[in-house]
């Protein structure tokens, strides 16, 4: 008998938290759609939607179809986020604690997603920044102004672990730019840390490398 509650707790938690997301949601309405090429092709569009949001933000002078591609952004990462955590530490947990079989898809399969989600979130947060700019100060002019200047700033907070570009003016400020910083921190030293090490390397022609 366990003497430890902890690991179950956040496992259940995280559980729960994985089943509150739009994916879920299409799965659920669509069971055909219950496969790995869905959930591959799912990540591969938001991908370009990421992408396509912070143009859409920044020159649609629309304050509702804006805010909708940013509450959207956020939900995204939040799903994104779950998911990560889910595969990382409880998915296999949860399967052999309750007797059942787990592999990947592939190692290399699941560095591919973790990689396209990293660039979806900094995409996802550039529009935040156009979209908040009022919240922000900008260390480098003119940068919410532009989309380059707005991935830019995304791009600088997701992997310095600070707001170099940006200085918060309130709660919800802090809130985004701590939030994007710890994904950061967290994809980076968690995640892919945990699946590189995983990739089976290549032969090589070299005698002494065998």
């Amino acid at each position: 008998m366990s003497n430890t509650f902890i690991v179950d707790f956040w496992a259940k938690t995280f559980l729960y938290l994985g089943k509150v997301s739009f994916f879920n949601l299409v799965r659920w309405i669509f069971p055909k759609s219950r496969t790995g090429i869905f959930s591959e092709a799912w990540a591969l569009t938001h991908v370009f939607l990421s992408i396509l949001s912070v143009p859409a933000v920044l020159y649609i002078k629309n304050d509702y179809i804006s805010f909708i591609i940013t509450f959207y952004a956020l939900l995204r990462v939040f799903e994104v986020v779950i998911y990560q955590i889910n595969v990382l530490l409880f998915d296999e947990y949860r399967a052999n604690k309750a007797g059942k079989s787990y592999a990947l898809n592939g190692y290399r399969r699941m560095i591919i997603l973790l990689i396209q989600n990293y660039f979806e979130i900094i995409f996802w947060f550039a529009a935040q920044y156009i979209f908040f700019q009022h919240i922000f100060n900008f260390t480098v002019q003119g940068s919410h102004e532009s989309v380059l200047g707005a991935v830019y700033t995304s791009f600088v907070v997701m992997t310095s672990f600070g707001f170099y570009n940006v200085t918060p003016l309130g709660v919800l400020a802090y809130s985004l730019v701590i939030g994007q910083a710890m994904i950061g921190l967290f994809m980076t030293l968690l995640s892919l840390a945990r699946f590189i090490g995983v990739i089976p390397t290549p032969k090589s022609m070299d005698q002494y490398e065998q």
